[in-house]
């Protein structure tokens, strides 16, 4: 899963530029994030029908029609790859209601030495705990989440919520988790955020692990596993035990 992500910038220009867009009417710019949480409002880019690219915010979460009813905990952070290939509802949000979410980086929990083979929701004995990793691009550049969007009434107020589709892990992050946020390369964003493609093969084509080689990964310390931390010391390198 991606249950937690990085935008150091509040460079509004630069990620304009980058991102050939133009702000969404009423955006209020972009603020460090060192360690954005789901629940919170973060930066992402839509395009609309006339292709044009906004950058506006986004409510991490992405409310389906099941989950309206549940109120905060409706919502879904991620959505994998396969759900979308045999579930009906995320094969139709596929081919109309694309976005990305903006990171410089994303954090994984590694299992400690010893217990690799735990099962996957397996708890940890007391006083064991997950190793948090941070996974950014060799070059220290913003990239692209993949993510789809859904507007839902929040707090009586009409609001976009998405959600990070994730893949399979490339050869870096497997060791630490075996999913990964589904990065979009600039070639796959053009197809990504034009409204005017509709192929569901081509675009669920996207949906794979990004190239290890121009990534990289550092240990961090356990003050990420707080989501009301979100200083420079969570994106600190941290010496392994």
């Amino acid at each position: 899963m991606c249950g937690r992500f990085t935008i150091t910038t509040d460079r509004v220009e630069f990620i304009l530029k980058k991102f050939h867009a133009v702000p969404a009417p009423g955006f209020g710019g972009i603020t460090h994030r060192y360690n954005a949480a789901p629940g919170q409002f973060v930066p992402a880019i839509i395009a609309k029908e006339d292709g044009v690219r906004y950058l506006t915010e986004v409510f991490w979460g992405f409310v389906p029609p099941w989950g309206e009813e549940k109120g905060e905990g409706g919502y879904q952070i991620n959505i994998r790859d396969d759900t979308i290939a045999r579930n009906k509802f995320f094969r139709s949000r596929l081919l109309t209601s694309r976005c990305v979410l903006l990171a410089d980086g994303f954090y994984e929990w590694q299992k400690p030495p010893g217990y690799e083979n735990a099962g996957r929701g397996k708890r940890l004995p007391r006083g064991v705990r997950k190793i948090p990793h941070r996974i950014r691009m060799k070059d220290e550049s913003h990239f692209p989440l993949a993510s789809l969007w859904r507007t839902v009434e929040i707090n009586e107020k009409k609001t976009v919520t998405a959600g990070i589709i994730t893949t399979s892990p490339n050869e870096l992050v497997a060791p630490i988790h075996d999913r990964m946020p589904v990065i979009l390369t600039e070639d796959e964003l053009e197809s990504w955020l034009d409204p005017a493609v509709n192929d569901f093969d081509l675009l669920h084509g996207l949906l794979d692990g990004f190239p290890a080689k121009d990534m990289t990964s550092y240990m961090v310390s356990d003050a990420v596993n707080n989501s009301r931390n979100d200083t420079p010391d969570c994106i600190a390198p941290v010496e392994q035990a």
